[in-house]
Formats: structure tokens, sequence, C-alpha cells
């Protein structure tokens, strides 16, 4: 009986006509092949030049035999001058029978436009079409090589054509069997092709409850693994053409932190996948997300405690890695079979709903690949509305009344996390009263230096237990004012941290008035004097119509306000140029820069700030527009502030600066390649910009500040950091349209600097030579009551 055959159609994009030739001769030999009609010599003498040919020729025959009772098979070429032809016959062949599953994409004489895949269009115009790791080919000049590699990655791959023709023919040989087998004769991938959805069942339903509660607001992070690929890749289809994003990273510690500024920055919500054995990977940030109330399913592959000592598994007769996620009081449930999909899914989002935090969803490969139907019925918790406030709470609100409108005490608000509303009401509010400002390093431009391009006249910079500037140094300690009784320190949103001031618990008691605007009654500090356990904006609602500051107490606080503002920035030791630099010099230069790139040409910036000296300084001296990521949050995890500019850099709507220390860049992977590509769809594609610091002083600043101040030592080889010699001063490439510019900075030169920040379409690479001192920039108390910290009269 005849056999149907099915035609398979093979696209070549290209001018070169012995390219041509060649895939015409390999096309004819396997279509031979496939006819049962083998017609070439495989005896050919092994010194012969055409011997690597024949000998896979002679391969692909044997094979071939092997799958004559399988429906037959033939391959037509459909060769193209160019891409926009290919895309319409592609286009018309989505109605035809013979589906295009490999396409060769010759760019040596035409480059593809834009910066995505440009193989998408040519591959998906047929219903029927068996793509495979194997259905593309990138052809180009060898000097374009690196940038073709660098653009696709390994899924595509890419060839510079050989000189010989032989050689040529038995890579295209090898493209076309290679694709055969994986689409047609391997057994176990064409049922795999075959399923009616390619969605795994878990997939399909983390995504319909994440979308129920966050809509659009949530992001796809993931890790690659054997056990969870088929979980990733259902996610990417069910995100695909939304405003979801599926983002990876260079390791599962990046994930963390991406969901982390994800939340902290933009408010999106997020899944995660990794494997289990990967999960210590994540270091801290964990705790960091769990700490700032991120809500998000990780999702975790895992063997079952049946299988003895399994590779990458948690569960063994020597230790349970379930258990830490319970110490860390992270919910996590285990599904051994698909039949515990529903009670996992059902008690993850009752938990999400309740306490949102990290939420551990871990699963066999069993279940992670199940495609069965399950009736999961997961209920949204009611609506709660805020609870009408108590006697006891508007007591205590009256006093907070009292203190702002007629305490003649200095009187300054630490803001946490704030909204855009409440950003809004704080600065007007602030202002209306006469009350002093100040973020911190955790919360970095809560309440910025400048807001709509103009000084927010209230704010006097950072005060944490580093990073604090003279002026919220003299509102705290000055002994010749006209206040009365101690300062008020109102913490919102706020836990009074050892963090968030430079103080120690007995002289915040002591020297102090704390209030709190804390709704989590867990989080009112022992030393609290006024605490007010409600919502901020219940706080911001009673207080604003009731703002009645005396007349004369309000021209105090302004005056006072004024004189601070008055105050110099940097003093006489700042101002010494060196070689290499000084921190203090660096980034008193550059916070003039900025602020009056903000005053006179619109800059506006998110920063990032790495954990170590030099971010301080930055959080110190650089004026800040909107709200910033910042490593020191919670654990004041080294590195963190790197990894988060990938998913900053894609994600942003202004430019972005980060300051990075050379202990931080040491300590992460090299994470520049994905800057760049997030930059060139994200803020740079936009006509943006990013800046990335490298501060380099060769040495863990902080911690030789420490020894400098307390123990009279010298760190030695326990803090210092190999530095990286850059020979070029300057390196400049553009990618798609963004310059890639790397830039050793061993002088500041404004006029370069500013031209760089401002420049669109822009992604900056400064290697910053300083030098290391534990003067000044806030590092502690004992700092700033240095010789070189005193007045000038």
């Amino acid at each position: 009986m005849q056999r149907e055959k099915r035609t398979i159609g093979v696209c070549l994009v290209s001018q070169d006509e012995e390219l041509t030739r060649d895939l015409q001769a390999v096309l004819g030999g396997v279509n031979d092949l496939l006819d049962g009609n083998p017609g070439t010599p495989f005896d050919t003498s092994p010194d012969g030049e055409c011997f690597p040919y024949r000998q896979l020729l002679g391969q692909a025959g044997r094979y071939l035999r092997s799958f004559r009772r399988d429906p037959a098979l033939g391959l037509a070429l459909r060769r193209f001058d160019s891409v926009a032809d290919a895309r319409q016959d592609v286009a018309i062949a989505g109605r035809a029978s013979s589906p295009v599953e490999c396409v060769l994409l010759d760019t040596r004489h035409e480059e593809p436009d834009g910066t995505d895949d440009p193989f998408t269009s040519l591959t998906q115009g047929h219903a029927q079409a068996r793509v495979s790791p194997c259905s593309a080919m990138l052809l180009c000049k060898e000097e374009a090589l690196g940038k073709w590699m660098c653009q696709l990655g390994g899924n595509r791959l890419v060839r510079v054509p050989h000189a010989n023709p032989w050689q040529r023919r038995a890579d295209l040989l090898r493209l076309i069997l290679d694709h055969l087998e994986h689409a047609h004769f391997n057994r176990m991938l064409v049922r795999a092709k075959q399923k009616p959805d390619s969605r795994v069942t878990l997939a399909r339903h983390i995504h319909q409850q994440m979308s129920e509660r966050w809509g659009n607001r949530w992001d796809f992070h993931f890790y690659t693994g054997s056990m969870v690929a088929s979980f990733i890749d259902s996610m990417k289809v069910l995100l695909q053409g939304t405003d979801n994003r599926c983002l990876t990273g260079n390791n599962e510690h990046s994930l963390a932190v991406s969901a982390l500024a994800g939340w902290q920055l933009y408010g999106r919500a997020y899944v995660i996948a990794m494997t289990s054995g990967m999960i210590d990977e994540a270091r801290g940030t964990l705790a960091n997300l769990k700490r700032a109330g991120a809500p998000g399913i990780i999702v975790c592959a895992d063997s079952p405690e049946t299988v003895w000592y399994p590779f990458q598994g948690t569960l063994d007769a020597d230790g349970n890695g379930h258990a830490v996620l319970a110490a860390r009081g992270l919910w996590h449930g285990f599904m051994r079979t698909p039949d515990d999909m529903p009670a996992c899914l059902q008690g993850a989002f009752q938990a999400l709903d309740e306490r949102p935090a990290p939420t551990f969803m871990l699963g066999t490969q069993n279940v992670l690949e199940s495609h069965g139907e399950i009736h999961a019925s997961v209920a949204r918790p009611p609506a709660v509305h805020p609870a009408a406030l108590s006697a006891a709470q508007y007591e205590r609100l009256e006093q907070a009344v009292a203190v702002i409108n007629h305490d003649d005490a200095r009187v300054l608000w630490h803001c946490g996390r704030l909204t855009d509303d409440e950003r809004e009401r704080v600065l007007r509010m602030a202002e209306k009263a006469g009350i002093a400002l100040a973020d911190s390093i955790i919360h970095p431009g809560s309440v910025p230096a400048f807001h709509e391009g103009r000084p927010v006249e209230n704010y006097l910079g950072p005060l944490s237990m580093y990073g604090f500037n003279r002026a919220v140094h003299e509102f705290l300690e000055m002994q010749d004012d006209d206040a009365q009784g101690a300062p008020w320190l109102f913490f919102l949103k706020g836990k009074v941290e050892q963090s968030a001031t430079p103080y120690s618990e007995g002289k915040l008691k002591r020297n102090f008035r704390i209030a709190q605007v804390n709704r989590n009654q867990a989080h009112l500090s022992p030393f609290t004097r006024l605490a007010l356990d409600l919502r901020l904006a219940d706080f911001l609602d009673y207080l604003e119509p009731r703002l009645r500051v005396d007349d004369a107490l309000l021209r105090r606080r302004r005056a006072r306000l004024e004189r601070l503002r008055k105050l110099p920035a940097a003093l006489p030791s700042d101002l010494i140029e060196t070689l290499p630099m000084t921190p203090n010099y660096f980034f008193q230069r550059l916070g003039t820069l900025v602020a009056d790139l903000i005053e006179t040409r619109g800059y506006r910036y998110t920063g990032v700030y790495d954990v170590g000296r030099c971010g301080l300084s930055a959080l110190r001296n650089v004026a800040r527009t909107d709200p910033g990521f910042s490593g020191w949050y919670g654990r004041a995890l080294m590195g963190d502030g790197l990894m988060s500019l990938p998913y900053i850099a894609l994600k942003n709507q202004r430019h972005v600066l980060a300051f990075i220390g050379d202990g931080a860049r040491a300590i992460v992977p090299n994470v520049e390649q994905r800057v760049v590509c997030s930059a060139l769809r994200g803020v740079a594609g936009r006509g943006g910009n990013v800046s990335v610091f490298y501060l380099s002083n060769g040495v863990l600043s902080m911690i030789q500040t420490y020894l400098d101040k307390r123990h009279t030592l010298n760190g030695s080889h326990q803090v210092n950091v190999p530095l990286t010699e850059w020979k070029d001063e300057s390196v400049e490439r553009v990618a798609a349209g963004v310059t890639v510019q790397r830039r050793v900075l061993r002088h500041f030169c404004p006029e370069q600097l500013g031209e760089a920040l401002m420049a669109p379409g822009r992604v900056n690479f400064f290697d910053v030579w300083l030098g290391h001192n534990s003067e000044g920039d806030g590092l502690s108390l004992i700092s700033e009551a240095s010789w070189s910290r005193l007045h000038i009269q």
C-alpha cells in the first residue's frame, strides 16, 4: 500500500548561489534516503575531501532505514532573496499543506531589523509545523559572530559559512537530520509535541490565581532546571502577549532580588521557579522579601522521600530542607503526586492572602509535568475594611496634633516606604507645618530632595545608622538652639529598627521623644512614647484638616530649617583634590553636578545603592528625585543592588543611577551583559540612560573604617579586594541603536560626566578610582566628632 507522503518546507533566505547549491544537494541526498534509495557510495577513502559528508550520509541512511514503516517524508526547498519575501510566503503557506519547519537566514547581505529574534515570524506560519532546537540557523560574517551569539543566545544556531563546500554541506546535513530526529522520529519527543495542551496543570492554576489577585501587576522569574523546565515553558506560553514579564537572571539570588525590587519600586507581585537544591542560593533575600511583605509564589522541584539520597533533593536521611523554610517562618507545601495539587494550591494562596510573603510550593517532577485536570477551589477572603478607630487611638491622635501644632521642640518625620499619594500628602503637610523630613538608607527617596524639579525645603537628608548628613546631625545634636524640650522623631511606617538612627536604644529613650505611625502593633518599639497603631492614611486624614501651627512657632521652625539648609554640605577636607580622589571629594562634586542637572535640565532618576562605604556616600551626597532601591534593606546583603540592575533597567521609566562598591562587584556574578540586554528592551531603548558607578578602592571600606575608628588596626588581607585595571580609558560600542560605554574616571570632569548622564539611549559603566579614608560622610557619630568635622565660624 502506498504511504501518504508529507512534505516539509526548508526555507533559505540568501543571495548566495553557492549556498543554495549546497542546500539543494543536501536535501536531494536526504530525500533519496527517505525514499529508500541511498544512491551514494559510502566507501570513500578517509583522506578524501568529502569524507565527513559521505560518512554522515552513510550514518543517516542506516538511521532512516529503521523508520520505513512511518509515514513518508519529503523535503522541499524554498529560497528567497529577502526576509520580507520569506515572511509573505510563510504567511501564505500557513493555509497550505507544506509547513516550513527549518529556516536558514543569511545575514551577510541583509541585516534583520530590530532586536528581537528574527526567526519568530518565519517559523510560526503553519499550525502543523513541528519546530525543534534545530529549526533555525543564522549565517553571518565573522566580524558579526559575537553580536549574533549574544543576541540570540544558545537556542538558535549561528554559523560563519565554511570556505570548504563539503564542510558546509556536512553541517547542513547534520542540521536537517537533527531536526528530523527531534521532530519526527524520536518517539518520546513526538508524543510531547502531540499533547493537546502543552501547558502543565500547576502553571495554569497558578497563573489563574495570580491574575485574579494582581491582574498584570506580577512578574514571572525563573532559573531553569531539568525538573522545572516544563513548568517554566508553560508559564511563558500563558504570559505571552501580556504585560507580565518573564525574566531570568544569573542565579537564583538574582531572581529573589528582582522580585524584591519589583515589589518595592513598582508594587509588582511575583512567581519564581527554581529547583529546591538551589533555595539557599537565594541568600538572605528571602528574609528581605518576607520583611517587605512582598507577595509571591515560589515553585520548587524536589524529590520524594522514597529516593535514596536524591540528586539536588532536600529530603534525605541526613536532613530536611523543608524544615529550613519552616524555621524562616515561610509557608510551604509539598506535592508528592498530582492528587496533592488542589490542597497545596488552596493552602498556598490562602496563606498569601492572609500574610503576603514568599510562599513555597514544592513538587516532584511528576507533579510539575502533570497535564491532568484537577478541581482546585481557592476561595478569596472577604475584603477587610479598616475597623473604626478606638477611643484610645483618637486620644493619641489628639496628642500628635497637639505636638505638631503647639510643641516648641524640634519635630522630624522619618519616612519609610510611601505610596505616591502618601508621599504627596507628607510633602504638602510638612511644608505647611514646618516639619523636617528625612529618608533612610533602607528606603532612599521615600521623600526626595527634589520634587518635580524643585528643592523640597523641608528635606534635610537621610537619617540612619550610617550615611546621615550634616543638616540631620545638626538638627538632632544642636545645643545652642531655642527649641524647648527633647526633639520629637516621628517614624512613619517604620519599626525604629537599629538601622534607622546612629543612636543606641538607651540614647533614643533618654534624648528623644519617639512617635510611631505603624498599624502593626508588633512593630511598635519598647522606647516609643507616642504609639499610633493605625494606617498612615488614617493619621494623615486626621491630621491634615487640624493643622493649625501657631504662627510664631511656624516662623521659628522655618527659620531653623533655613539655617540648616545653608550649612555647607562639604567641609574643607572634603574639597581637597587628590589622585586617586577621596570618596568625599568625588561625591561632593557628583552631588553638585546631579543637583544642577535636576534644576536646569530636568534630570530625574532612580538610584540603586549597594552595600558599602561608597554606596553610603552616594546616599548622603547625591540628591534624589524619586524612590530608589537599596541593598541595605533588611539583611544588608552586599551585591543585592548590583543584582537588581537588569530588572530595574528593564522596568524603569526614568534614568537609572547605580552606585556599586568593588566589594559588591566581586561577590556576585558579572551582570553587565544582562544589564545591557535589559536596557535595550527597557529604559535605554525608550531614550533613557543607565549609569553604573563602580567605586573602586581595593578595600572593604566599611570594615576598614570600623577598624580605623575603634581598633587602630590595619585590616590588611582580610579587607582587601583585588582591583581590575582597565587599560583603555574609554571603550564604546553600539548595540541596536543603544550606546554602551565603559570609562575609567581618575579625575572629575563635570562637562564630560554631565554629558554621559544625560545622553539618551546610553548604558554607562564608570570605573571610579578612589582612595580609602574614614572621614565624614556620616559613617558614625565618632567620625562626626573628628577635628575635620568641626564647624567653621
